[in-house]
């Protein structure tokens, strides 16, 4: 019997989410946006609506997770 293959779940991307902050937001100053520059594995981030480093549905704040537009708090900046 052969197995059935289910294809994964999608996220859908886009836009980081307006509440989102880290330290690179305000050191890189130079007019660059907040694309622009890179995310390394250890950038800290955190929610304006919570103050912590989940959001208000309870997940982790990262700068892919909180571009993903399904999340219940999610506002496009």
């Amino acid at each position: 019997m052969a197995e059935e293959t289910v294809p994964p779940t999608l996220t859908v991307i886009g836009p980081s989410c307006r509440h989102l902050r880290s330290k690179a937001m305000y050191v890189y100053t130079d007019g660059a946006s907040q694309e622009e520059y890179e995310e390394s594995d250890s950038t800290n981030f955190w929610c304006l609506q919570s103050m912590k480093a989940f959001g208000p549905d309870d997940e982790p704040v990262t700068g892919r997770d909180c571009r993903n537009a399904t999340r219940s708090c999610y506002e496009p900046t």
